[in-house]
């Protein structure tokens, strides 16, 4: 997406509005990659991934979603980073959702860290339960709030399930994959929109 240019004075505030779009996609689209390892293209203004905190290795999948469970309720960790519970998460987890795919559990807390106001924003935690046979938890969510692009766009609530694929060997979160009600291209325009001023 280029600069647009503008003439005239009168046109100048929906001049910096567009550019300020333009900047818009870095911010919310952070980069995919396909591969596993800590080997995604390194986008401003995420960095390399790096270790994080100490891991709680050999816990029970059950363990997990309770800690899981905590992160989202309690600590409402997609739209706050402070509150993900890093110690069951890898640190060269995957994070995808339809807009992003980010290699890296560090560089998923700043990419956590310059998307939504956490004091405008809020995580419901509907439902969580250990995938039958499997080393996965599955969880679903509703998730609204404010971003934090200069013009504060308004994110409509919308409805979430989160996929969480465990290792084997040490039963860390390896692969954490949402979906959503809405579609990308519908996110995407969520972000060009400003909040409304209540009537």
């Amino acid at each position: 997406m280029g600069v647009v240019s503008g003439r005239g004075g009168s046109s100048g505030g929906v001049v910096r509005r567009r550019r300020l779009l333009a900047l818009a996609p870095p911010l919310v689209f952070l980069g995919r990659s396909g591969r596993r390892k800590a080997e995604a293209t390194p986008l401003a203004p995420l960095g390399r991934a790096t270790r994080v905190g100490t891991k709680r290795l050999g816990l029970s999948p059950s363990e997990v979603m309770e800690y899981l469970r905590q992160g989202l309720q309690e600590g409402q960790y997609f739209v706050n980073p402070s509150g993900l519970p890093v110690f069951v998460f890898d640190d060269e987890c995957r994070f995808k959702d339809p807009t992003n795919d980010v290699v890296g559990l560090s560089r998923y807390q700043k990419a956590l860290g310059i998307l939504f106001d956490e004091s405008k924003s809020k995580v419901k935690l509907e439902s969580i339960e250990v995938v039958e046979g499997e080393q996965k938890i599955k969880a679903r969510y509703l998730l609204g709030g404010t971003l934090k692009l200069p013009w504060r766009p308004c994110v409509p609530e919308y409805g979430g399930v989160v996929t969480y694929t465990l290792s084997d060997e040490t039963g860390l979160v390896v692969s954490q994959d949402q979906e959503w009600t809405i579609s990308a291209a519908e996110a995407l325009r969520e972000t060009f929109t400003p909040c409304r001023a209540p009537s």
